[in-house]
């Protein structure tokens, strides 16, 4: 693996090879409203249209034609100018329905590459259900797809497995068709700005890396909250639930960044280390670490919602949780005693993903703790979504005489200097193209994150029921042990 980074300096040159990308799972919703809109932003603004090809494959019988129609709308609606749309399609789109077969993909891939003079990279992006991950890359391998004359990288989309078992199976069928250096496993919040400089916040300013440790910190919340219900996705998500779905990838990878150690250089490799160290450092989850919700009826954005008993595609008595709260303790030297509480849920107050460092307050109280005069406990707030931002907490004397304390903030926001902030499919594509497996899950470290949860995932139990609308169940807030300490934003009392 070479030594590029994901976080790459704004002055590097990123060598984009010509390629073909193969697009399983074509017509889909991935595909359509997000894959699709990245590369042509993508491939417009850094011009290298004349050196790539996409080759959308998908069950649906199509031609090459009705398929660029579908990849034109898709675009349109994303707001691209039509008559730009339609001269982009003509020129990169093409389709194949695999329902001929892979050895017709395969002759269908070698008339493309040799019509457009392409050197044999190619990508394999699976943008399909986990369902027919293993037929897909049995499929490529059968025919030989899976080694050409330059490059094969493959792409898969999350959830990679429901389990540690499955995981592990899944790596071991990657693994027997491609090495490892040729797998991205995709988990676009990596890819979110915000995200990633949360290594530059701690290893870039030592004021705060020299207190990131458990002799100041006293505990560290991560929220991902939702406004939305199913969305259409119920016979996905009811199979699934919060902790398959949010908790053991998006959740656990924004913990692993906040709790690592230095990575002895700036590369994939050493970052992916340190972050399976915290990992391997977690405990198996128990029960009386996890809390589990289900939403009922109740207001959500203004308008009334049903529960999820009630939601469309949702059959019989679900015990699917759509918000979980866990307690987790890193046993580590810098994190040994000090909580990470994490929590995800639909139908919140409002859209958050965020992260709470909560310090310790001073060894001495010089004040009177009691009334005005109370000492609060300093609090980093990292918001990654939306109105993304750093925000640190301190008491300060209010003007006058007495003495009277009050919390006050320095903040910063992402938008107010920088604008908007670039698309994650768009960063992740430059970086499978380029070969770059930073901002990607390694095999080890997805099983690592099963092995943990393995406790509490698929748990029969009845979840506890959360009004629509709410921060989620009230026996939430009894997994925060601190003194005086609460869930930010505070659970309704």
């Amino acid at each position: 693996m070479t030594s590029s980074t994901g976080l790459r300096p704004a002055a590097a040159t990123v060598d984009i090879e010509a390629h073909l990308l193969v697009l399983f799972g074509a017509t889909g919703d991935l595909a359509k409203r997000k894959l699709i809109p990245a590369l042509y932003s993508l491939m417009k603004r850094r011009n290298f249209d004349d050196t790539t090809r996409v080759l959308g494959v998908a069950t649906s019988d199509l031609s090459d034609d009705d398929y660029r129609e579908v990849v034109r709308d898709a675009l349109i609606k994303s707001g691209v100018d039509e008559d730009e749309a339609r001269e982009w399609c003509a020129e990169v789109i093409s389709y194949q329905t695999i329902k001929a077969g892979f050895g017709t993909l395969q002759g269908r891939i070698d008339e493309i590459e040799s019509g457009a003079g392409l050197p044999g990279n190619r990508v394999f992006y699976l943008a399909i259900p986990p369902g027919v991950f293993d037929d897909t890359i049995e499929g490529i391998a059968s025919v030989g797809l899976h080694e050409s004359e330059g490059w094969t990288r493959v792409v898969v989309e999350k959830p990679f497995g429901v389990d540690f078992e499955s995981a592990s199976e899944l790596n071991g069928l990657l693994h027997r068709w491609f090495h490892e250096d040729q797998i991205y496993r995709i988990d676009h919040y990596l890819a979110k700005e915000t995200v990633q400089n949360i290594l530059v916040f701690r290893f870039a300013n030592p004021i705060f890396e020299s207190s990131w440790n458990r002799d100041r910190i006293d505990s560290v919340e991560i929220t991902v909250a939702e406004t939305l219900g199913l969305e259409g996705r119920a016979s996905y998500f009811d199979r699934s639930g919060m902790i398959r779905d949010v908790v053991q990838n998006h959740v656990f990878q924004v913990m692993t960044l906040m709790a690592m150690e230095p990575p002895v250089r700036l590369d994939s490799g050493a970052i992916r280390d340190e972050k399976v160290k915290v990992l391997r450092s977690i405990y198996p989850m128990t029960i009386d670490g996890v809390v589990r919700g289900q939403y009922s009826a109740g207001t959500s954005d203004g308008d009334i919602v049903p529960g999820y008993q009630d939601e469309n595609g949702i059959e019989g008595e679900s015990k699917t949780e759509t918000y979980a709260a866990l307690r987790v303790c890193i046993d580590n030297w810098r994190w040994r005693g000090v909580p990470f509480y994490l929590r995800a849920g639909k139908r919140m107050p409002e859209r958050l993903t965020q992260v709470v460092v909560r310090f310790k307050r001073p060894p001495v109280y010089l004040f009177d703790g009691e009334g005005a005069c109370r000492v609060h406990a300093n609090v980093m707030y990292i918001t990654l979504q939306p109105d993304e931002g750093f925000d640190l907490r301190f008491d300060v004397k209010i003007p006058g005489e007495g003495l009277e304390l009050t919390p006050q903030s320095l903040s910063f926001r992402y938008g107010d200097v920088f604008g908007e902030l670039p698309d994650a499919y768009e960063t992740l594509i430059v970086d499978f193209l380029a070969g770059d497996q930073t901002l990607f899950v390694r095999g080890d470290e997805a099983e690592e994150a099963w092995r943990i949860l393995e406790p509490v995932i698929g748990l029969d139990s009845n979840p506890e029921s959360y009004e629509a609308g709410s921060w989620g169940p009230r026996a939430a807030a009894d997994l925060i042990t601190g003194e005086g300490d609460h869930w930010h934003p505070q659970h309704e009392d």
